[in-house]
């Protein structure tokens, strides 16, 4: 039976909505494989224990059973107060963490540098695509549509603040959108009508993140997910749905307020799937982002449907509850899903080339004065 490390936790604000994915992958892997969870606390540490398959333990923030853990050489070691423990040799690994920089290269990194197969997006995709702002810049390079914005510093903003007021209002016009660049989609979010709310909504945003994302808001906007996944070299795509209806929705509404099957609900109304012309375009955005940032895993994108137009919102490389109910009914099929993908992150790993080294400090010579 392999070892499969599931990460989850981290240190970032959406620390808890990583939480539940966590646990809710936890016990469905459990069955299948000798799984090892891993909490990323928000101190930075990482921990195991095996009471971690109960949320409640996390509610109640029981951490004293918890034991500090580390990998080495692609095992995992538990430290004591005297000596290491080692836990297992680990044969491939999930993450389940949201945001921050667990999310965004930070554990892509770590299992890279152990060896240890990844299910999940690799280092680079991943930094880029926690950037609002880098996220653009890729999408608009392989001509996938974006909404007009402004980035804007936070020290560049404190010099030229008047500046950036008047240009607000000639190039997007009011109302806007204000969006911290390296925070999960709902956080901090906030739309500004007139000078004066976007002066509160910039300094909030800043309370957040030093780089700010100015967007034209779109009056009537819905929002569109898309998911996608690889297995065997095949890229699988979602079939479209429209999320939510109109406005913008808070973190409450996105991650308490949901349906039974863990997707988030419409206002007025349930999930819709598109159809047509704009079904496709969606799909095929999805899957040109996919293919050609190398991505890997579950990898869920948010879009704006306007006007009959798209846009690209964001990519999430670890998106909530992993995105399972954009391909599965059941939580079974969950359940074959994930176990998919470590079986093929496990057969990726077989076919990757060995690091070759240069030899040239067998040719240099150096003489002893």
């Amino acid at each position: 039976m392999r070892k499969v490390a599931v990460i989850f936790g981290g240190k970032s604000c959406e620390n808890e909505i990583s939480v539940l994915t966590g646990v809710f992958v936890l016990n469905l892997l459990r069955e299948r494989y000798d799984v090892l969870p891993v909490y990323v606390h928000t101190d930075g540490g990482f921990y195991t224990s095996p009471k971690m398959y109960d949320v409640d333990i996390f509610k109640k923030k029981k951490y004293s059973a918890f034991e500090r853990v580390f990998f080495d050489g692609g095992v995992a070691y538990a430290v004591g107060k005297r000596k290491l423990k080692k836990l297992a040799k680990i044969d491939a690994a999930l993450n389940c963490c949201h945001g921050g920089l667990a999310e965004g290269g930070g554990v892509s990194a770590i299992m890279e540098w152990n060896s240890i197969p990844l299910a999940s997006p690799d280092l680079t995709p991943s930094g880029v695509f926690l950037d609002k702002y880098l996220t653009k810049l890729v999408a608009r390079a392989l001509c996938v549509p974006t909404v007009d914005y402004i980035r804007v510093n936070e020290k560049d903003y404190e010099k030229r603040g008047a500046f950036l007021l008047k240009t607000v209002e000639a190039r997007l016009k009011y109302p806007v959108v204000i969006k911290p660049a390296h925070l999960g989609s709902s956080i901090g979010i906030a739309v500004a009508r007139n000078e004066k709310e976007f002066k509160s909504a910039i300094g909030n945003a800043f309370a957040l993140d030093n780089r700010v994302i100015v967007e034209k808001y779109l009056e009537g906007k819905k929002d569109v997910n898309c998911a996608a996944y690889m297995l065997g070299g095949d890229i699988i795509v979602s079939e479209p749905e429209t999320a939510f209806g109109e406005g913008i929705y808070s973190f409450e509404e996105k991650y308490v307020k949901r349906t039974l099957d863990g997707a988030p609900m419409a206002k007025g109304g349930g999930r819709g799937a598109l159809n047509g012309e704009l079904r496709d375009k969606i799909r095929s955005y999805t899957r040109t982002l996919y293919k050609r940032m190398d991505l890997k895993g579950l990898v869920r994108m948010d879009f704006l449907l306007h006007k009959g137009k798209i846009y690209l919102c964001e990519v999430n490389t670890v998106p909530g509850s992993l995105a399972y109910y954009l391909f599965c009914e059941r939580i079974s099929d969950a359940k074959n899903l994930f176990a998919a993908l470590i079986e093929d992150a496990c057969e990726r790993a077989k076919e990757e080339k060995k690091l070759l080294t240069t030899g040239i400090l067998q040719t240099v010579q150096y003489r002893r004065k």
